[in-house]
Parts: C-alpha cells; sequence; structure tokens
C-alpha cells in the first residue's frame, strides 16, 4: 500500500473530477493536499480503459522527483510506469518518433528548448494525428503557452491541475492558462480539506499575500491535531550548533517512524547535508542529478529513509515532518514574491510538523517574521541553545561545515 488512496475513498469533488466527460479541455483548481494527482492518476486508469489504449494516456510532470513519487503507486492502478514521465522527457520522445535526433547543447545534453519548438515546428504544418488520447498535466502552472500549444496538437484530450500559489518557474495567471488550451474548458474547484494539521496551515498562510486565499485555504484544515507540534524555529548560535541540533531532531522523528523530508534552496546543499548525514551514521535518498548520458538513479520512496531535496523538487510531494535548516537572507536569492511561495511550498509538504533553523543573526526576515507572529498566538515556538538541557556528549563537528548558505 502507498500514498494513493483507493477510488471508493476520495471525496465528491475528486470523483466528478476523475469521471469528468473528455469532450473539452478540464481544468482543476486546487491548493497542496487537495488530491489533484491523486484524481489525475485514477482519471488516467479510467480513461484508459475507456479508450481501450492505456499507452496513448499519459501523465506529464514538470520535475523527476515528482515523477518518481507517482510511478511508485502507478502498480497500484495496473499502470505502466511509462504512463508517467517529465513533459520534457515526453517531448524528447516524440521528436525522435517524428523528426530525428534531437539537439544537444555544447555539453551533449539534449537542448530542450530546441526540442520544443522543433517538435511544436513539425506537428504544425498539419500532417500529424493526435499522439495521444489524452494528456493529464500535474503542476500545471510550471508550463508556457508554448507547452501547452505542443499538448493541444498532441491530445484529442488534455486535463491540467494548477496552484497558483506554488508557481516556482514562472509567473502565470489563471487566464493564461485558460487562453494556451485554446478552447472553452469545463473547470472544476477541488475544494477539499487540506491534508495537513492546523499548525502546518497556520504557518502556511502567513506566506498567502491575498486575504481571501489564506482565509479559504486555513478552512481547509483537515487533520486533527493530536498532540501540540506547534512549528519550532530554532535560532543557533552558530553552524556546529545549527548541524547538532538538526541532527537531534532528524534522530527523534525518525524513531517515531515518521518519513521525513529535509529540504534546501539548492542542489548543492543537497549533496553536502547527504555527505554531512552519512558521517553521521545516518542513511539518507538523495534527490539524484542526470549524469552526461542524461541518465539518473529514481528516487526509492518506499526506503523510509529521509529525504534530502530542494523546495523545487519537492513540490508535489508530502511527508509527515519537514526540515528546514539554513533558512538565511542570502539562502533563497529571488524576489520578494517569488521567495514566498518557495517558502510556502516547503512548508506545505509536512502533514504533521515543520522545523526550521538559521543562525541567529542571518535568519530570513519573512520567516522570523512568521514564526514570531505565531508565537504571540502560541501557534509556533523559537527556541535557542539556551533553552535546551544541557547535555555532556557534542556531537563532533565534520570537516564540511558550508551546507547551510549556499
Amino acid at each position: 500500500m502507498t500514498w494513493l488512496p483507493p477510488l471508493d475513498r476520495l471525496t465528491q469533488a475528486q470523483s466528478a473530477s476523475v469521471t469528468a466527460e473528455t469532450n473539452r479541455p478540464l481544468i482543476l483548481r486546487g491548493g497542496p493536499g487537495s488530491g489533484k494527482t491523486v484524481v489525475l492518476l485514477h482519471r488516467a486508469k479510467r480513461l484508459g480503459l475507456a479508450s481501450g489504449h492505456p499507452s496513448k494516456v499519459a501523465l506529464l510532470v514538470y520535475t523527476n522527483v515528482l515523477r518518481d513519487f507517482i510511478r511508485s503507486a502507478t502498480h497500484e492502478l495496473g499502470l505502466s510506469e511509462e504512463t508517467v514521465l517529465t513533459f520534457d522527457h515526453w517531448c524528447r520522445l516524440r521528436y525522435v518518433e517524428l523528426v530525428g535526433p534531437p539537439p544537444v547543447d555544447k555539453q551533449g545534453h539534449p537542448d530542450f528548448s530546441l526540442i520544443r519548438k522543433g517538435l511544436l515546428a513539425r506537428l504544425s504544418d498539419g500532417r500529424s494525428t493526435p499522439l495521444l488520447d489524452v494528456a493529464l498535466v500535474d503542476e500545471g502552472q510550471d508550463l508556457d503557452e508554448e507547452c501547452y500549444s505542443l499538448l493541444r496538437l498532441s491530445a484529442r484530450h488534455v486535463t491540467v491541475a494548477f496552484d497558483l500559489k506554488q508557481s516556482l518557474y514562472r509567473e502565470s495567471g489563471e487566464s493564461s492558462i485558460r487562453h494556451a488550451l485554446g478552447a472553452p474548458a469545463r473547470e472544476l474547484d477541488l475544494q477539499a480539506t487540506y491534508r495537513a494539521c492546523p499548525y502546518v496551515v497556520d504557518l502556511a498562510c502567513e506566506f498567502i499575500a491575498d486575504e481571501a486565499e489564506k482565509e479559504a485555504f486555513r478552512a481547509q484544515a483537515a487533520t486533527t491535531q493530536t498532540e501540540r507540534q506547534t512549528p519550532l524555529l530554532y535560532l543557533a548560535a552558530d553552524e556546529a550548533d545549527e548541524r547538532h541540533r538538526l541532527v537531534e531532531i532528524l534522530r527523534e522523528r525518525l524513531l517515531r517512524n515518521e518519513r521525513v523530508a529535509i529540504l534546501f534552496p539548492t542542489l548543492p546543499q543537497v549533496s553536502l547535508f547527504a555527505d554531512f548525514l552519512r558521517a553521521q551514521g545516518i542513511l539518507a535518498d538523495r534527490q539524484p542529478q542526470t549524469d552526461f548520458q542524461g541518465r539518473r538513479t529514481p528516487l526509492d520512496f518506499s526506503s523510509g529513509r529521509p529525504a534530502v531535496l530542494t523546495y523545487h523538487s519537492a513540490k508535489g510531494l508530502t511527508f509527515d515532518s519537514v526540515l528546514m535548516p539554513g533558512v538565511t537572507r542570502t539562502a533563497i536569492r529571488a524576489r520578494h514574491s517569488s521567495a514566498r511561495r518557495m517558502l510556502f511550498v516547503a512548508i506545505t509538504r509536512a502533514t504533521h510538523w515543520v522545523y526550521v533553523s538559521a543562525l541567529a543573526r542571518e535568519c530570513n526576515e519573512s520567516m522570523h517574521a512568521a514564526m514570531k507572529a505565531l508565537q504571540t498566538r502560541r501557534r509556533a515556538l523559537l527556541q535557542t541553545k539556551s533553552d535546551l538541557p544541557r547535555k555532556t556528549s557534542p556531537l563532533t563537528p565534520p570537516t564540511r561545515s558550508d551546507w547551510t548558505d549556499i
């Protein structure tokens, strides 16, 4: 059994989205935990059976990690893993099929920008029939109009699930997605309850600018808070203190048999921290990197080990607890609105608890202000080394200490 609920346990809104007709494009709106990915998987199964051609149904995503996560549940529905592909990989396969060897960049990697343009030109000449019966898109806010043009020409039906609050790769509006699909679409709102506890919801709401959206999101909190686990911000005295406390927290969570993610803004931080954990005797699944041949090892979501990922690659995933170390002023190099969306995405990966840490003198202002505001309502906790009980055998610091701020 994986994270995928069976069809008979879906909400009314989710069930209606699974069974919606395919005579026009379908747009699904829903925030974190509203079941967008669950709906798309069950819809892929249903439409594949209805058409009699399951190989002509594709579920397309933006990142490799989300692809791996969704593939971990395909066997429960009898779907092929190849039903779930990244959009760029799908474009490369179609380019090879219709055009020929794909263009590469100076490093010999596929040039996905040229691949998209070349494939679009080939499909626009009117000589090709649709390659797919159904294209289902998760995290549709990450695709641009060129991508949707490709989808319109490649599939008889397109379903798109999106949440603008989680836009990390580009800034787009709902109207642009609607326009890009090129035909009047049916629109459904997955007004389902959010999977996380009220404390996580409260923290996430601090990073939603629109007051109406904030209240709507807060009203969706679903999980009953069975024990007091308020989000915690640890303000470390120095890097060794931050590492020491983080390892303690991680071990506590693993003893609870929780699924844990440790999230960073950048990929170099992921590699450094995974190496650091190994030195402490803790094995973790790090976000894989693609080699020069374009190969990568899929992330194993059944291992039970903590996952070390970037904020971007964690989008669409869920964990019991999320640990966010190194949240400093310089760690998130983005415009204010983009930085707040990054923090929102990271926080909403958690269903039960969020732990944040930073050097006291360098803590990200938005995160510090959010935690401080919640602390006044007893919805969060700020902590320093002086608040902890003394221990006689501190952790020996590792030789590398630069994972916190790259």
